[in-house]
């Protein structure tokens, strides 16, 4: 897939991913306190056009979420109860849906303490889902915001 979005798309991907990084970096930094690590499409580096940006955080308490999103003028557009039973849900309480300044939607997921500390395992890839902190993150941008974080296939 990473293949083929190069050639149809060549240094204007790699400029997406660093936008979509640098956005993810503004909004954690934003919800620090609650320990956010960006997952899914843009950890690994697998962006397409509509790509959204998956923030997990280690947080019970939606109220205090959404009071410094809205803080910082971010608009909450969607509340979205996860209503599976485990393992199906993953320690997933509720999604925050929002976007960001330069229009990327956005879904923050408030995480059960015991699901945010043992992620589980890629359905694609097989590896733990733990993504990116906000240390690790603003490391990546400042030394390799290309970087991806795909597992090698044996």
């Amino acid at each position: 897939m990473l293949e083929v979005a190069l050639e149809n798309e060549g240094e204007e991907y790699w400029e997406r991913l660093k936008n979509m990084r640098a956005q993810a970096l503004e909004l954690m930094e934003i919800l620090e306190e609650f320990n956010p690590r960006v997952v899914g499409s843009v950890w690994r580096g697998v962006v397409k056009p509509d790509s959204d940006i998956d923030i997990e955080l280690d947080c019970e308490d939606l109220d205090s979420v959404i009071m410094k999103l809205q803080e910082k003028k971010f608009v909450v557009k969607e509340l979205v109860k996860v209503d599976l039973p485990e393992p199906l849900r993953e320690g997933s309480l509720v999604k925050i849906k929002t976007e960001t300044r330069d229009g990327y939607q956005v879904e923050i997921i408030l995480k059960e303490h015991h699901a945010y500390l043992n992620p589980s395992r890629c359905d694609i890839y097989g590896d733990l889902k733990k993504g990116l902190t906000l240390t690790e993150l603003k490391r990546i941008m400042k030394d390799e915001p290309t970087r991806l974080f795909i597992p090698r296939r044996r």
